[in-house]
Protein backbone atom coordinates (compact mmCIF):
# COMPACT_ATOMS: atom_id res chain seq x y z
CA UNK A 1 0.00 0.00 0.00
CA UNK A 2 1.81 3.29 -1.01
CA UNK A 3 2.41 5.70 1.75
CA UNK A 4 0.28 9.14 1.48
CA UNK A 5 2.13 12.04 0.27
CA UNK A 6 3.67 14.33 2.71
CA UNK A 7 1.76 17.62 2.75
CA UNK A 8 3.37 20.64 1.71
CA UNK A 9 3.90 23.80 3.78
CA UNK A 10 2.05 26.40 2.02
CA UNK A 11 4.54 28.22 -0.81
CA UNK A 12 4.68 31.78 1.42
CA UNK A 13 5.22 30.22 4.61
CA UNK A 14 8.28 27.90 3.19
CA UNK A 15 9.58 31.13 1.56
CA UNK A 16 9.88 32.78 4.78
CA UNK A 17 11.55 29.92 6.52
CA UNK A 18 13.86 29.66 3.87
CA UNK A 19 14.62 33.11 3.87
CA UNK A 20 15.31 32.80 7.56
CA UNK A 21 17.30 29.77 6.99
CA UNK A 22 19.84 31.58 4.23
CA UNK A 23 20.09 34.43 6.91
CA UNK A 24 21.03 32.09 9.15
CA UNK A 25 24.09 30.56 6.83
CA UNK A 26 25.19 33.80 6.19
CA UNK A 27 25.71 34.36 9.93
CA UNK A 28 27.35 30.97 10.22
CA UNK A 29 30.03 32.36 7.42
CA UNK A 30 30.39 35.25 9.61
CA UNK A 31 30.49 33.08 12.48
CA UNK A 32 28.15 35.04 14.55
CA UNK A 33 26.38 31.68 15.57
CA UNK A 34 24.19 33.88 18.00
CA UNK A 35 22.55 35.42 15.22
CA UNK A 36 22.35 32.43 13.15
CA UNK A 37 20.78 30.63 15.84
CA UNK A 38 18.44 33.43 16.11
CA UNK A 39 17.17 33.04 12.50
CA UNK A 40 17.18 29.28 12.50
CA UNK A 41 14.69 29.96 15.69
CA UNK A 42 12.74 32.29 13.61
CA UNK A 43 12.45 29.45 10.89
CA UNK A 44 11.22 27.16 13.50
CA UNK A 45 8.61 29.38 15.00
CA UNK A 46 7.45 29.65 10.98
CA UNK A 47 6.40 26.42 10.88
CA UNK A 48 2.88 25.21 11.38
CA UNK A 49 2.04 22.67 13.77
CA UNK A 50 2.80 19.75 13.93
CA UNK A 51 6.10 21.20 12.80
CA UNK A 52 7.78 17.49 13.06
CA UNK A 53 5.41 16.65 10.33
CA UNK A 54 7.67 19.27 7.89
CA UNK A 55 10.79 18.49 6.44
CA UNK A 56 12.15 21.83 6.90
CA UNK A 57 11.95 20.64 10.54
CA UNK A 58 14.72 18.23 10.42
CA UNK A 59 16.71 21.01 8.68
CA UNK A 60 16.02 23.61 10.81
CA UNK A 61 17.42 21.04 13.89
CA UNK A 62 20.21 20.10 12.24
CA UNK A 63 21.50 23.61 11.58
CA UNK A 64 21.09 24.23 15.18
CA UNK A 65 22.40 20.90 16.17
CA UNK A 66 25.77 21.74 14.15
CA UNK A 67 26.34 25.81 15.57
CA UNK A 68 26.30 24.25 18.93
CA UNK A 69 28.70 21.54 17.92
CA UNK A 70 30.54 24.27 16.16
CA UNK A 71 30.60 26.01 19.58
CA UNK A 72 31.63 22.82 21.42
CA UNK A 73 28.45 22.65 23.29
CA UNK A 74 27.67 18.96 22.90
CA UNK A 75 24.82 18.81 25.57
CA UNK A 76 22.86 20.88 23.56
CA UNK A 77 23.65 19.93 20.40
CA UNK A 78 22.30 16.46 21.23
CA UNK A 79 18.86 17.90 22.28
CA UNK A 80 18.06 19.62 19.20
CA UNK A 81 19.33 15.99 17.25
CA UNK A 82 17.22 14.27 19.84
CA UNK A 83 14.29 16.40 18.73
CA UNK A 84 15.55 16.18 15.42
CA UNK A 85 14.73 12.09 16.14
CA UNK A 86 11.34 12.83 16.24
CA UNK A 87 10.59 14.52 12.56
CA UNK A 88 10.14 13.27 9.64
CA UNK A 89 12.70 10.78 7.96
CA UNK A 90 15.10 11.78 10.82
CA UNK A 91 15.44 7.91 11.76
CA UNK A 92 17.00 7.14 8.01
CA UNK A 93 18.85 10.38 7.84
CA UNK A 94 22.85 9.19 8.34
CA UNK A 95 23.87 13.26 9.34
CA UNK A 96 21.63 13.07 11.90
CA UNK A 97 23.24 9.56 13.66
CA UNK A 98 26.50 10.71 12.86
CA UNK A 99 26.59 13.88 14.53
CA UNK A 100 24.33 12.66 17.28
CA UNK A 101 27.37 10.08 17.62
CA UNK A 102 30.04 13.11 17.73
CA UNK A 103 27.78 14.27 20.66
CA UNK A 104 27.49 11.18 22.52
CA UNK A 105 31.50 10.15 21.64
CA UNK A 106 32.47 13.70 23.27
CA UNK A 107 30.17 13.48 25.58
CA UNK A 108 31.70 10.54 26.73
CA UNK A 109 28.93 8.37 26.08
CA UNK A 110 31.00 5.66 24.36
CA UNK A 111 28.49 2.70 23.55
CA UNK A 112 25.67 5.11 22.32
CA UNK A 113 28.52 6.92 19.97
CA UNK A 114 29.16 3.47 18.88
CA UNK A 115 25.82 2.47 17.85
CA UNK A 116 24.62 5.64 16.60
CA UNK A 117 28.07 5.74 14.49
CA UNK A 118 27.18 2.14 13.01
CA UNK A 119 23.71 3.47 12.06
CA UNK A 120 25.54 6.39 10.20
CA UNK A 121 28.06 3.78 8.69
CA UNK A 122 25.13 1.62 7.51
CA UNK A 123 23.16 4.03 6.04
CA UNK A 124 25.65 6.36 4.23
CA UNK A 125 29.20 3.75 4.03
CA UNK A 126 32.81 5.45 4.51
CA UNK A 127 31.14 8.48 3.11
CA UNK A 128 29.78 9.77 6.11
CA UNK A 129 33.40 10.21 7.76
CA UNK A 130 34.92 13.72 6.58
CA UNK A 131 38.50 14.99 6.81
CA UNK A 132 39.06 15.42 10.22
CA UNK A 133 36.34 12.80 11.46
CA UNK A 134 39.53 10.01 11.27
CA UNK A 135 38.78 9.93 15.50
CA UNK A 136 35.40 9.02 14.80
CA UNK A 137 36.05 6.69 12.19
CA UNK A 138 38.68 5.10 13.89
CA UNK A 139 36.74 4.50 16.90
CA UNK A 140 33.73 2.47 15.22
CA UNK A 141 36.12 0.35 13.30
CA UNK A 142 38.13 -0.14 16.61
CA UNK A 143 35.15 -1.12 18.55
CA UNK A 144 32.50 -2.29 16.45
CA UNK A 145 33.32 -5.88 16.02
CA UNK A 146 33.04 -5.61 20.24
CA UNK A 147 29.83 -4.07 19.90
CA UNK A 148 28.24 -6.51 17.26
CA UNK A 149 29.56 -9.41 19.44
CA UNK A 150 27.75 -8.55 22.21
CA UNK A 151 30.35 -8.74 24.59
CA UNK A 152 30.19 -4.91 25.62
CA UNK A 153 28.39 -3.90 28.56
CA UNK A 154 29.17 -1.20 29.89
CA UNK A 155 31.02 2.11 28.60
CA UNK A 156 34.19 1.59 30.56
CA UNK A 157 35.05 -1.37 27.92
CA UNK A 158 34.81 0.59 24.71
Amino acid sequence: MPMPDTPRIESKVFLKIQKFNQKGEEFIHKEDYVQALKEYQKAWNTLPEPKQLWEAALWIKISQAEIYLALDDFSTSKDKLLDAMLCNSAVSNPLVHFLLAVCYFELGEKSSALHEFQIAYDLEGDEIFQEGDELYRDFLFQNRSTSQAGSCTSEDKI
